[in-house]
């Protein structure tokens, strides 16, 4: 967790400077729903699993690290394969998960960190 978190310390003011430097703080605080969703390159670094967090019955999963994305299925009991995890703009970790749901679905995509007991992915997308 410390190497994801000096990881995140370090992109987050880069990513903070790049959007000061684009002179559109005004784009930056309207930021919602379709237009706060970003499709990140992703790929399954991470050798790791993981599951929902014990006090959860089910969370989103997502077609981006945002809120704002559309919902591609829900994570209730099933082991998922880590791939990794970015830094989404508002400063929270996502990671890019996969599984095959209870019936028998294929589901790609990206999960909030604080939803997964072993807080998701330590390897950087």
């Amino acid at each position: 967790m410390g190497r994801r978190s000096g990881i995140a310390a370090a992109v987050l003011p880069l990513a903070l400077v790049t959007a000061g430097l684009a002179g559109a703080p005004a784009a930056v605080a309207g930021e919602s729903g379709a237009d706060a969703c970003t499709h990140p390159a992703w790929s399954n670094q991470d050798p790791g699993t993981d599951e929902l967090r014990g006090s959860e019955t089910e969370a989103p999963v997502r077609s981006g690290p945002n809120a704002g994305c559309g919902t591609v299925g829900y994570l209730h009991y099933e082991t998922v394969s880590l791939d990794c995890f970015v830094v989404n703009s508002a400063g929270n970790t996502w990671s890019h998960i996969q599984f095959t749901s209870s019936i028998g679905k294929k589901i790609s995509g990206w999960i909030y960190d604080p939803h997964l007991a072993g807080n998701g992915s330590g390897y950087y997308c």
